[in-house]
């Protein structure tokens, strides 16, 4: 038998919130096998914050006290499940977390049931928007290491890159050793 809330709980938070605050959160329904005659779904509480997404079985507040943590680095996407000729309404709100196929990566596809086809819409679209920029903190560290990688000799305030030019570093009084 399911537990039924209240829905002022359901459902999720989105943007605009102080960077301590999940972006989203709320409960959906998590694929979780197929069972003799059906699929099964358990409802799971969500929480989307900055590039990561904590899943529990019961409401919490402090993400460190949830089992289930998933690296959004490690997926590729997130988009709508519909078969096309079914008019079942679990078949138009249904969406799926697609992992990268990178060797290596072990991370499950996750697959997710929302309560209606919008609520599916909000979660595809916050979803995407926090795999997008978890893509752009990958990349900006890949920059970093790069830049890092292809200065030849370098003083504090300039370094001698390939191709014959100086890069010349402006000193910043955020940075710490800052000239």
């Amino acid at each position: 038998m399911m537990k039924k809330t209240l829905p002022s709980k359901r459902g999720g938070q989105e943007g605009g919130q102080p960077p301590g605050q999940p972006e989203k959160c709320g409960w959906i329904r998590k694929y979780c096998g197929r069972g003799i005659f059906r699929e099964l779904w358990k409802n799971r509480f969500v929480i989307l914050k900055t590039d990561q997404l904590y899943i529990s079985e019961k409401e919490v507040k402090d993400e460190k006290k949830v089992p289930d943590k998933f690296d959004l680095t490690d997926y590729e996407k997130c988009e709508e499940l519909r078969k096309s000729k079914s008019r079942s309404k679990k078949n138009h709100s249904k969406f799926t977390l697609v992992r990268n196929k990178q060797p290596g990566n072990t991370s499950p596809n996750l697959i997710f049931l929302a309560l209606s086809p919008e609520e599916k819409e909000s979660w595809v679209n916050a979803l995407n928007t926090a795999l997008g920029r978890a893509k752009n903190r990958v990349l900006d560290e890949v920059t970093t290491l790069t830049v890092a990688l292809y200065m030849g000799a370098s003083t504090r305030t300039s370094a001698k890159c390939r191709g014959n030019f100086t890069l010349y570093l402006t000193p910043c009084c955020t940075c710490p050793g800052s000239v």
